[in-house]
């Protein structure tokens, strides 16, 4: 399932990048006793397409609400977003967030009373703060209850050197596996989208841990 939103050639559901399928095997990745598990093995996953080929998204306030929006259609229980802005979280003003990104906000608020949980990764620059869409309830706290910031720790359960640390965004962070800093030999082992695996370090890696765990939970209870 999934809706593409870069217009791509492909659609959804074929990723040029191979990020993407990393990101969803550590999420979902099926218990058949070949390759990796995921942590929230029976899952469904709906695969929304955000960033080209390159990894990267240029996008308005409208076009990324219209993107939230589909989660209520489709009725998702956890959001993970292993992608975010260049912009720190603490560098512009909350009436500037605000009004900003105005409609995410209204469709982030719908979507949450919905029953969606939003998990975004921290970013990798190595800044004591997230980055600033993945911090959002900062400037706007209506939205932290049903949102997760994560940072990365090595397998030694240590803060990575690449991992954006909380900041002022404590209050809605948490910490998972994202990989060592030598990323091949520590990086976290999943699949690429050529069903081969490779190892990838990053708070994008540390992120799905977190939504899998939720979705885990979801089902669970």
């Amino acid at each position: 399932y999934g809706k593409d939103f870069s217009s791509s050639s492909s659609g959804y559901g074929y990723d040029e990048n191979g990020h993407g399928s990393h990101v969803a095997s550590i999420i979902a990745g099926e218990r058949d006793a070949s390759g990796i598990r995921g942590v929230a093995y029976d899952s469904t996953l709906y695969d929304y397409k955000w960033l080209d080929s390159s990894g990267s998204v240029s996008f308005t306030d409208a076009q990324l609400a219209n993107m939230v929006n589909q989660h209520v259609t489709d009725n998702i229980n956890v959001s993970n977003n292993s992608w975010g802005s260049s912009t720190r979280v603490n560098a512009v003003n909350s009436s500037t967030v605000t009004s900003t990104y105005a409609q995410t906000i209204a469709a982030v608020k719908t979507a949450q009373s919905n029953g969606t949980l939003f998990v975004f990764s921290a970013g990798n620059t190595g800044s004591t703060q997230p980055n600033l869409i993945g911090g959002m309830p900062y400037h706007d706290s209506d939205i932290a209850g049903a949102w997760l910031v994560v940072i990365a720790v090595d397998p030694d359960l240590t803060e990575t050197a690449y991992t954006d640390r909380c900041g002022v965004t404590y209050d809605f962070c948490v910490t998972a596996p994202g990989g060592g800093d030598n990323q091949s030999t520590n990086g976290i082992y999943a699949a690429q989208a050529n069903g081969s695996y490779v190892r990838y370090s990053g708070t994008s890696m540390a992120a799905p841990h977190v939504s899998g765990l939720a979705a885990a939970l979801m089902e669970k209870f």
